[in-house]
């Protein structure tokens, strides 16, 4: 059972951890000295005990509620995250030693990827007006958690049931969130919501001219929008490869509850998320039925919001209409922003340093312009903070991954249900990439949830295999 870890390691492993006990009890005292003694036979204690795709699930769950969670009892959600996410790391490596993992699944293509991306933001370290503080709350999102991904959910979800598993969680959690957006708009806000809406500023961007935005138990209606954009996506298109049919409807339902979701939100860059979807499954499915379904249904909708003024006395909708006016107000802003950017930016191909865009270098005593300037969306934070060579890099490895992911999706994988929920995830993700233009689409839970569709890109093609098997067998 402990045969993965007798090597040279453990007399060195051993020898400094006396060491380390020597030095706490003469430096301070016995107590804290034995609590560093029995870490480890807690750690190996809960490790016996631990369950991978459960522990997952759980910090799924956590994950999706952080940020509605922070509102109530305030506390520094990144530094919470990330605490779960190395806690979650060494659980597996502890299990490891009980039960070894098939740490082959895990050199695919996006560790490769992600890799690069980690260690050129690792090398941001060294920029000159990077801040530590400050990179170590951003790396989280930023590298190390979608490289976590990448590494565990091909040894933790080895099956397509396992998947399954976490898609009805997620739905389950997505009608939640959906549930929580209707109370708000029904029977109004609680103490703790009104007092971040009129106490610390929330009000100024959630009640506008075209009426009040709903947020539900997420940080604010941009973030709440992107997920329901997202979830809108990828349930709809799921709902037709799914089996038994109460699955069908559960996606479904779900589908259309973040439809309404989204709405609410008032958040116009989300509305785009479905629409990017729809056309990269329409390119990507080669189904002339689901085809030509799809492109009524395109046709449809932006011929309804781009060139009737039907259903103009709904705010909702009419805010949706919105969303394709060039002339808009608050496009104009984030264009105005962007060109104040470049003359500031040409002297810093690296950026400024993680962490440290839309005023949140104020908390490090760092006074720049670029700090100042709000970035308004991911693909702009990017910018600030790791340059125009980070950008660019950043660009090119997702060009990379969803060119890899496409590829298996239409020529690799063949079990119809699976390439339907690949496709699905592709869809949802390029979506989103392209809301980011003017939307941060990076705070929790949208950064993890993407992270953990990225990664089961390339787990997806396993199960397809597992799929063969058991018809061969059959």
């Amino acid at each position: 059972m402990f045969k993965n870890v007798i090597s040279y390691r453990v007399p060195f492993v051993f020898i400094a951890g006396v060491f380390i006990i020597y030095q706490l009890v003469i430096r301070e005292g016995i107590l804290p000295a034995l609590i560093f003694a029995i870490l480890p036979v807690i750690g190996i204690g809960c490790a016996g005990i631990f369950h991978g795709q459960l522990a997952f699930y759980a910090f799924f769950v956590i994950n999706y509620f952080i940020m509605g969670i922070s509102r109530y009892f305030p506390m520094k959600t990144g530094m919470i995250m990330l605490g779960l996410t190395l806690g979650l790391l060494l659980l597996v490596f502890l299990k490891n030693i009980f039960h070894p993992y098939d740490w082959k699944r895990s050199r695919n293509f996006l560790t490769v990827i992600w890799l690069i991306w980690f260690v050129y933001c690792l090398l941001e370290i060294f920029n000159p007006t990077s801040v530590i503080q400050a990179w170590n709350i951003a790396i989280n999102g930023y590298a190390f958690f979608p490289l976590l991904s990448a590494i565990l959910i091909p040894i933790l979800f080895t099956r397509y049931k396992d998947l399954k598993w976490l898609l009805i969680l997620w739905a389950f959690l997505c009608l939640l969130a959906a549930a929580k957006g209707y109370w708000q708009r029904n029977h109004g806000f609680d103490s703790a919501e009104l007092y971040w809406l009129l106490v610390e500023g929330g009000a100024r961007t959630h009640f506008i001219y075209s009426g009040v935005r709903y947020f539900s138990f997420f940080s604010d209606a941009a973030n709440y929008g992107t997920s329901m954009g997202l979830s809108m996506t990828i349930f709809g298109i799921i709902g037709f490869y799914v089996r038994p049919i109460w699955l069908k409807f559960l996606f479904w339902g779900t589908a259309v509850a973040s439809f309404y979701g989204l709405m609410i939100s008032g958040t116009r860059s989300a509305v785009i998320i479905p629409i990017v979807g729809l056309v990269t499954y329409l390119i990507l499915c080669r189904n002339i039925k689901y085809m030509l379904l799809g492109i009524c249904i395109l046709t449809a909708s932006l011929l309804f919001l781009t060139q009737t003024n039907i259903g103009n006395e709904n705010s909702l909708i009419r805010r949706m209409r919105t969303t394709f006016d060039k002339d808009d107000a608050s496009m104009q802003v984030r264009v105005i922003n962007k060109k104040k950017m470049i003359p500031l930016l040409q002297d810093k191909p690296f950026g400024i340093g993680l962490g440290l865009s839309g005023g949140r270098a104020t908390r490090f005593n760092v006074d720049t312009p670029l700090a100042k300037l709000p970035p308004d969306s991911s693909h702009t934070a990017t910018w600030i903070e790791t340059g125009i060579v980070g950008l660019l890099l950043y660009f090119t490895l997702l060009l990379l991954i969803l060119a890899k992911a496409s590829y298996i999706a239409v020529f690799v994988v063949k079990d119809k249900k699976l390439k339907g929920i690949l496709i699905a995830f592709i869809a949802g993700i390029s979506g989103v990439l392209v809301a980011a233009y003017a939307n941060d689409v990076t705070t929790y839970p949208n950064g993890i949830l993407m992270s953990i569709l990225y990664a089961f890109l390339f787990t997806i093609p396993y199960y397809d295999k597992e799929q063969t098997t058991d018809v061969t067998t059959t």
